[in-house]
Order: C-alpha cells, then sequence, then structure tokens
C-alpha cells in the first residue's frame, strides 16, 4: 500500500527525555500545508500546465536515507504528479547531477494524491549532511493548481525537466510547493524542536535566500554548543497565521497537532504566536471584534495541554513590538502588554524565551529596536533574527 499520512492526531512522541534512537526517521525540514485559496501577491503563480517545479529546502540534520512527503492535505481536487526527482542543490537551484535520485511511490514512478490526504515516497538511498540544501522537482503532467506554502520556487518552461541539473529558461516566483516535509533516517539520536508561529518564524524581513530566520540561526548556535549537538530546529511558520481564527492557513489551535504534535522525532515546541490576532482585532483593516488578554492566554492554555498530554517540553515566546506598524492600536498594545506578562509570570510554559526583550527599544519599550527592524515596524531584519535567536536560553535544551 502507498504511505497515505491522513491529517488526524498520530500516537504520542517520545518525551523531552528520551530522544528519537539511531536508525529512527527524523524530520528534516517542513513546511506547513496551505489551502490553494490563499490571496494571491504581486507576480505570484498559482497554477501549472505540464511544467516541472524546483523547490530549494535545506536538511537540519544528516544521514544516509531520506523520503520527501507531498501534500494534498488542504486541496480541493486530487493531484496527480508525473515524476519526481531529489538532489544535492546549490541555493539558486543548480543540482549535482550524480547526487540525482527519482523517487518512487510503492515503487511507482507516478501518483495521484486525494483531497486530505499526504503521501510518503519510498526511502532512496542518499548521504546527506546536515544543513545542506536539496532540490525537490515535481512534474506536473497536466493543469493544476496544488495546495501547498507559497515560497520562492523555479518552474521550467513545458516538460518534464526533473532531473536536469542546470534550467537555463526557468521562472522564478512565489507558488504553492507541494513538498512539505523532508524525513531522513538519522545514523545518531536525535531531539527535534519545533519553531511554531506566524510569518515572524517563517522569516519574512530575513534577506531571501540566506537562512537568517531566527530558527535557523537557532539551530546554526545548537550545532555548536554542547547542549545542542543532538538536537534539529524545524521551522513550522506560516506568514499571518494566528491563533482564534483561519487566515493565512489554518488557526494555530487547528494546526497545532500536524505542523508541530505529530512531526518524527518532535520532543519540543517553541510557540510565538499571537500578534496577528492583535492586529486583526484593533487594526484599521481588523476583521475579527474586539480582543482580551484572555482569549490569547486560553488559546495558549489549550497548546500547552495537548503538548503536555504527549509529555512534550513547550515554551512560550514573548510577543515582540509592533508600534508605528500599519494596525498599531493602543488597545492593541495594552494586550500585548498584558499576554507577555502571563507568559513570563504564569509558569504555565515549560520555559520563556524573550523574544520581546531582546528586540524592543529600552526606551520605548512599545517599539523594535530601529537597526534590529526590516522598516515595517513589524518584522525583524537579519540583525533582529540574530537577537532573537540568542534570546533563547540554551540550557532549556540539555
Amino acid at each position: 500500500m502507498l504511505a497515505w499520512v491522513l491529517a488526524v492526531t498520530a500516537p504520542g512522541a517520545a518525551p523531552f527525555a528520551n530522544p528519537a534512537p539511531a536508525g529512527s526517521w527524523v524530520e528534516a525540514w517542513y513546511s506547513p500545508p496551505f489551502p490553494p485559496t490563499a490571496a494571491l501577491g504581486f507576480n505570484d503563480v498559482r497554477s501549472f500546465a505540464h511544467q516541472t517545479v524546483r523547490q530549494i529546502v535545506r536538511a537540519q540534520t544528516g544521514g544516509e536515507r531520506v523520503r520527501v512527503r507531498l501534500t494534498n492535505e488542504l486541496g480541493l481536487a486530487p493531484v496527480n504528479v508525473g515524476a519526481v526527482h531529489i538532489a544535492l542543490s546549490s541555493p539558486n537551484g543548480v543540482t549535482e547531477p550524480e547526487s540525482d535520485h527519482l523517487l518512487t511511490f510503492n515503487g511507482r514512478p507516478d501518483a495521484s494524491i486525494p483531497v486530505g490526504l499526504a503521501l510518503l515516497s519510498d526511502p532512496v538511498d542518499m548521504k546527506v549532511k546536515a544543513f545542506a540544501d536539496l532540490a525537490i522537482s515535481i512534474y506536473y503532467p497536466g493543469s493544476l493548481a496544488p495546495s501547498g506554502h507559497l515560497t520562492q520556487v523555479r518552474i521550467s518552461a513545458s516538460g518534464d525537466h526533473a532531473v536536469e541539473a542546470v534550467w537555463p529558461r526557468a521562472t522564478l516566483a512565489w507558488a504553492p510547493a507541494l513538498a512539505s516535509g523532508l524525513e531522513i533516517q538519522a545514523s545518531a539520536s536525535h531531539h527535534v524542536v519545533v519553531a511554531f508561529g506566524d510569518s515572524i518564524t517563517e522569516g519574512a524581513g530575513a534577506t531571501p535566500g540566506t537562512n537568517m530566520d531566527w530558527p535557523q540561526q537557532l539551530a546554526s548556535r545548537l550545532a555548536r554548543s554542547p547542549e545542542g549537538k543532538d538536537w534539529v530546529v524545524i521551522n513550522s511558520g506560516i506568514g499571518g497565521n494566528r491563533l482564534l481564527h483561519d487566515g493565512a492557513g489554518p488557526k494555530a489551535l487547528d494546526r497545532f497537532d500536524r505542523d508541530a504534535l505529530d512531526l518524527p522525532g518532535v520532543s519540543a515546541v517553541i510557540v510565538l504566536e499571537g500578534i496577528n490576532d492583535i492586529r486583526s482585532a484593533y487594526g484599521s483593516d481588523g476583521d475579527t471584534g474586539p480582543l482580551s488578554a484572555k482569549d490569547v492566554i486560553g488559546a495558549y492554555q489549550q497548546l500547552i495541554v495537548r503538548a503536555h498530554s504527549r509529555g512534550l517540553k513547550i515554551y512560550g515566546g514573548t510577543i515582540i513590538p509592533y508600534e508605528d506598524s500599519t494596525s498599531y492600536h493602543p488597545r492593541g498594545e495594552a494586550v500585548r502588554v498584558a499576554v507577555n506578562d502571563w507568559i513570563r509570570t504564569s509558569g504555565a510554559f515549560d520555559g520563556v524565551i524573550d523574544f520581546d526583550k531582546a528586540v524592543r527599544d529600552p526606551h520605548h519599550t512599545s517599539r523594535f529596536i530601529g537597526a534590529d527592524q526590516c522598516g515595517d515596524n513589524l518584522h525583524p531584519n537579519d540583525a533582529g533574527y540574530r537577537a532573537m535567536s540568542e534570546a533563547v536560553d540554551l540550557k532549556l535544551f540539555r
């Protein structure tokens, strides 16, 4: 049978004290599933017709066997793929031909993924080092608007070009990417920590293509430290995501199991969500009505209970400043301050990461440090993401 992955809660994951043992499958990269109805931006591409799409992913751990997860969990129609290849790649999408592997699904090179499901490929023997870039190239034999996280991909001219190392006439575009997970059979034991959040976690504001979001910078810190040598950091951020309402992707309360708790090898979760709930409640174009600190805290408490029921650690990140952004409102700021006070003092989380303190102006605490934000008074830049990563006490991972 094909390795279908149902969008339901999986059995309990290993507790913090017990890492995924050597030889087990570990999440090495993840991209939360996304609906095909998401709003398009300028120059976004939504559909493909007899084309190949190449997606670059960064493996957060190494090993010698890999498999890829394709998503249609939030799709509106079956997805047909004609061929899927994986290869080591440069960041600009030029692959190493000798590393290319054709992925199969129950021994077949093509597959159809029904609505509401995901599909794991058969494993392939492939030596991958931690932080290596890989290209996943998918040929769509027909016309399709797939559901997948909007990201930067390369789109070929007409035809199956998945095995080709260089695409001289490729189009670089933001488009839905069908690959949502890379799993590696690790040669050593590993813990996985999932960074669960919105655009601030996903990396909006970081220099594109440089892996400077705070989860990636945290991964680099952990790789250099005695505490972190056994840890893998997975970025499960969705730009625009909210705790309590659907919007850019399903609300956090609905996607928490699939996008955090169910990932192979998970031991801990870092939650940084809530700013978009505040902005949507009190911004000039808000769509949800009033919001209280109790509403946000209630959502956190649900996430905490669900993580603890799996034997997992869950760490709370304080919400960073947003004054002078387009959706700032003093009533929203009061909610942010009250929520942050609760995160710091309640003891409900297993640990607190004070992202707010790391990037706020010490003389005007509702604002960013100017040098640490990208210009919209909402998202950090590379330096701000570095400050956020350095706010994480590595002792949390002992």
